[in-house]
């Protein structure tokens, strides 16, 4: 988290919060159980979904953007058509911050109505509030969080991402700089990451890569608060590209303005938590993204036609994804319900053998064994007179 981001705090921060929120998750270990033992209680007749995403907040914009894709589809798409098997979405505003993804994963699991989430979006968020998820026998299935650990197989059978790694983007990024960026043995790129799961996840990915190459890898990372990169920047005169591994959009943004200002040449090279044109546009500067844009595929521009008509011309490829999560769920909640009774136990079997042909994002999903989508790739983005235009 996509996430128009803002997935960053300190790292001192971030990691006290994830301590806490395990701390709380241990002493709230038995409500979270009971949640789990009285799932069986859910109904078939109004069936519920939860979601915890950054809906105000730093990653306000993306986490909006990712409701309203989830709403469109539960709403528009499958309440519409379903008029007796109508699904509730709750919400849950987790502001991108793992305590408060935490909590949100300890009252979805102790709401007996709840059979299956959405989220949360961060990988910081998926480290804080998966073992209560999982604890409480649910499943919770991200649409941005991207983080290689998170499908390692300590929750598998119970998260699932229909959006691609890690070691999909890291990849793709250092491959993309070395053809076609001009990047080559004993040259610098600097990695600058956000001190988060996300970030750091992201550096340690990309650095062994470029050295196998011959290039000089050159790190640093930020807060959430920075604003100010003069240090940073002072320090980039013999890099080739500068890689931001953050997910607040306007320090990409900031970072590179500073950048020009101080006569930089380096190129800037965003990752998929810097995708947003609003703010992140200096013109000749490269983002990479975990899905396409889907207002220009066009076996989705129906989808994307009543999107607008629902929501307003405001979206981005953050939010599509979560489109799919919900049709992901809801179908395997029908499903579990054909014999009258549904169990989170059932649906996240039904989750796990998930095959969709055809989706928003242009691509079929299922999953592999420990929930990672299969298949999945990055693309890349130049940025062209304000505009994203895909080149890779």
């Amino acid at each position: 988290m996509k996430s128009r981001a803002g997935f960053a705090l300190l790292l001192a921060a971030g990691v006290a919060a994830i301590a806490a929120a395990v701390a709380v998750a241990a002493t709230d270990g038995s409500r979270a159980q009971q949640g789990a033992a009285t799932a069986e209680a859910a109904s078939c007749k109004h069936p519920t979904i939860g979601m915890s995403a950054p809906i105000t907040g730093p990653a306000g914009s993306i986490g909006s953007d990712q409701l309203h894709w989830a709403l469109y589809y539960v709403n528009n798409v499958w309440n519409k058509a379903h008029p007796t098997f109508k699904v509730t979405l709750k919400q849950f505003d987790d502001q991108i911050d793992p305590a408060k993804a935490a909590i949100g994963a300890q009252q979805f699991g102790s709401d007996s109505t709840v059979v299956a989430v959405i989220g949360p979006a961060g990988s910081q968020q998926v480290v804080a509030a998966g073992p209560i998820y999982k604890r409480a026998g649910l499943a919770f299935v991200s649409g941005s969080a991207t983080r290689i650990s998170l499908t390692d197989g300590s929750f598998r059978g119970y998260f699932f991402r229909p959006v691609p790694n890690d070691g999909i983007q890291g990849p793709t990024d250092v491959n993309y700089a070395l053809n076609h960026l001009g990047v080559k043995s004993n040259d610098h790129v600097m990695l600058v990451d956000d001190s988060e799961a996300y970030g750091t996840g992201l550096r340690d990915v990309m650095k062994p890569l470029f050295e196998a190459k011959g290039v000089k890898v050159d790190t640093e990372s930020v807060a959430q608060t920075d604003t100010d990169f003069t240090a940073i920047v002072n320090k980039t005169a013999n890099d080739k590209v500068v890689f931001l591994l953050t997910q607040i959009t306007t320090q990409t943004q900031q970072f590179a303005q500073q950048m020009k200002e101080k006569g930089r040449n380096a190129i800037i090279f965003g990752s998929d938590g810097s995708f947003n044109s609003a703010q992140f546009n200096v013109n000749g500067s490269y983002v990479s993204f975990f899905a396409p844009d889907v207002t220009t595929l066009a076996p989705s521009a129906k989808i994307v036609n009543g999107f607008y008509k629902r929501f307003g011309h405001v979206t981005s490829p953050f939010g599509a994804p979560n489109y799919v999560v919900a049709q992901l769920e809801i179908n395997a909640i029908k499903a579990a319900c054909k014999d009258g009774k549904v169990s989170r136990g059932e649906v996240r079997k039904l989750i796990a053998k998930s095959s969709l042909k055809k989706t928003v994002l242009g691509v079929p999903i299922k999953f592999s064994k420990n929930g990672d989508v299969v298949g999945g790739k990055f693309f890349i983005f130049k940025i062209v007179n304000g505009k994203y235009v895909t080149v890779g």
